[in-house]
């Protein structure tokens, strides 16, 4: 072996232990930085002012994940596209993306934003919004004693009041039988002159009848047992079975729409006394939130 070859072989395990030593030194490097930007906790907390970003998901009755919780809106395409959990009657998003507003501004409703203040990114808060800081609206609440429910007979409709109302095409000189949404069926006949509809209804007393809006409902059936009629009107017994109780009375609400104005919303059950407000479903109602805190601006 030459002298340069014993220099080299003497030379090379240094040369080795020097890399390793700068690549360890490198790693460290690199690992502080990768901390310090991506990976240290931000202990940052929400000050009104702050502009913050939260997944969310609304419910009522009580938070997501409870037995009686009714979800009404959310962020999360995992809730909103999962058919076993239970949706609001009114509930139709199709799209998610997380919320942002300025805690303490008008974006959200104040306990929602104030609820925040001192969280961190990554901590889950839950709030109740009580009604009256929620969605109020005029008193529309009626206690249906017995069930009495009058169903007025609609006599003469224009052609294109009787579509919207029924969803039925009709014909010049044509009469049309067709099952009314109260579950009898009904008589439709078009003046072709006065360009007109008259409706004669085919209820039979003593009869009960499904309601046949809400047949795919989670909350519960409606019929309507016909205990009377004349020219005018229809009256009935509402009848609501299958329903689900959420305490104080109160049941999960049962959507009632028979066309021609707002739906009715089912709220209590006493009985055969049946309690519904004639308003929107989130008005008037405490609303749950489960909020996560996914970032501070």
């Amino acid at each position: 072996m030459s002298g340069d070859e014993k220099v080299k072989k003497n030379r090379d395990p240094i040369f080795a232990t020097c890399l390793v030593i700068f690549m360890l030194a490198a790693v460290a490097v690199v690992g502080v930085y990768v901390n310090d930007h991506y990976i240290a906790e931000d202990n940052t907390e929400i000050s009104y002012g702050d502009k913050v970003t939260v997944n969310y998901t609304g419910s009522f009755y009580d938070y997501y994940g409870e037995e009686n919780a009714v979800v009404f809106d959310t962020s999360y395409s995992s809730v909103g596209n999962n058919d076993k959990i239970i949706k609001s009657n009114s509930f139709a998003k199709t799209s998610y993306s997380t919320l942002s507003f300025t805690v303490g501004g008008t974006d959200v409703l104040q306990i929602f934003g104030d609820s925040v203040v001192g969280k961190k990114v990554g901590e889950t808060v839950k709030v109740m919004v009580p009604a009256a800081d929620a969605y109020p609206a005029p008193e529309a609440t009626e206690t249906l004693k017995g069930g009495v429910y009058e169903v007025a007979v609609p006599g003469q409709l224009s052609k294109t009041q009787f579509k919207d109302l029924y969803g039925v095409d009709i014909t010049a000189g044509q009469s049309v039988t067709f099952t009314t949404v109260y579950g009898w069926d009904a008589v439709a006949t078009l003046d072709n002159l006065r360009n007109t509809v008259s409706v004669e209804y085919r209820a039979e007393v003593g009869q009960t009848y499904d309601y046949t809006g809400n047949e795919d409902s989670d909350f519960g059936k409606v019929q309507f047992k016909v205990t009377s009629e004349d020219a005018d009107s229809v009256t009935t017994q509402m009848i609501v079975t299958d329903y689900k109780s959420v305490g104080n009375g109160q049941v999960q609400m049962i959507e009632v729409d028979v066309g021609g104005s707002e739906p009715f919303y089912i709220t209590g059950v006493s009985g055969s006394d049946i309690t519904v407000k004639h308003c929107g479903e989130n008005n008037n109602m405490d609303l749950y939130f489960e909020i996560e805190i996914v970032s501070i601006d």
